[in-house]
């Protein structure tokens, strides 16, 4: 059934508008899922902005591993 499953990302623009992201800014995922947020977040971000990805589904931290961007992290 697992390999069936569908992430779909809930109020992604609403929820990332709402930080009203500075291209210099610090900020946390704390539930990376499939990565959605995390990607609208990053694609906002300056060369000094950072993001830290929180998941503990050893899944999301595979997806999440796959971002090879210096400002990402997960943990």
């Amino acid at each position: 059934m697992m390999e069936n499953f569908k992430h779909t990302t809930v109020l992604l623009d609403e929820a990332v508008n709402g930080l009203n992201i500075r291209p210099d800014g610090i900020y946390i995922d704390g539930t990376f899922g499939r990565g959605g947020h995390s990607r609208l977040i990053l694609s906002q971000l300056g060369e000094e902005g950072r993001l830290l990805a929180i998941d503990r589904d050893p899944q999301a931290i595979a997806v999440a591993q796959t971002i090879n961007d210096p400002r990402f992290s997960i943990i």
